[in-house]
């Protein structure tokens, strides 16, 4: 399970299985950002684990500045043909979350659609909030979006089978150790392909406690893209945006 996000995240797979998550889902979180911070204009943005940089597009193309970072070099491919597309400029790198090669100061930085939580520690977990801590300007923001681990651990769906493009796609998901855990198996015409997936669930006070500790303070939290307050039971997601 050690690094399972290296085969995953690279792999010609990852964006079929998850291509629900479109251009749409991420106007949805971009209007619900800018409706509840204020940035500056040309303010610096750091799209941290950027993807396939649909949010770090998004963005761009209303102004900012940005810089987006990925350890998927795969997904950055994408990313960096998406910015020729829609000539946007973003500068991109990439990078691991936990050694962030960048010394700029930066307005805004997000960490969007669970891109958190992979580790086996805590402290590589949270080692972009000890960065944001020294990189974010004067009352610069942190997003987090993350999933609500009280709505996983009660709604847990433990085998589902959807076919995407000929592939047939059978996800089976346990709960071990406080850890989502999820085997992906997709089967072509000729071939049978094994993925997993790993993520700790930390609870709103577990998050709030180590940003505290970083000098950050909570603006608002939100259960789902619409803007929806979050509940812990009922909420799919949580939103959290912080100031410093």
């Amino acid at each position: 399970m050690k690094e399972w996000y290296k085969d995953w995240f690279d792999s010609d797979f990852y964006l079929k299985v998850y291509s629900h998550r479109d251009k749409s889902d991420a106007e949805k979180l971009l209007k619900l950002i800018l409706n509840n911070i204020s940035l500056p204009p040309n303010a610096n943005i750091l799209d941290a684990a950027c993807g396939n940089g649909r949010h770090s597009n998004n963005f761009s193309q209303l102004g900012y500045n940005v810089v987006g970072f990925d350890l998927s070099k795969s997904l950055l491919k994408v990313a960096q043909k998406n910015k020729l597309i829609n000539n946007s400029k973003i500068n991109y790198l990439c990078s691991d979350i936990r050694l962030i090669p960048l010394k700029t100061s930066f307005d805004l930085i997000l960490n969007l659609f669970t891109s958190f939580g992979y580790f086996e520690s805590d402290e590589d977990n949270f080692s972009l909030v000890k960065f944001a801590s020294t990189h974010l300007s004067e009352n610069g923001y942190f997003i987090l979006d993350y999933l609500n681990p009280n709505y996983v651990i009660n709604n847990l769906v433990k085998s589902s089978q959807k076919n995407i493009n000929n592939m047939k796609i059978i996800e089976n998901r346990k709960i071990i150790n406080n850890r989502v855990e999820k085997e992906i198996v997709i089967s072509d015409s000729k071939n049978k392909h094994r993925f997993l997936e790993s993520v700790r669930l930390y609870s709103l006070n577990e998050i709030l406690s180590v940003f505290t500790k970083y000098g950050f303070n909570i603006v608002e939290t939100f259960g789902d893209y619409s803007e929806n307050i979050y509940n812990k039971d009922e909420s799919e997601r949580m939103i959290i945006i912080f100031k410093r």
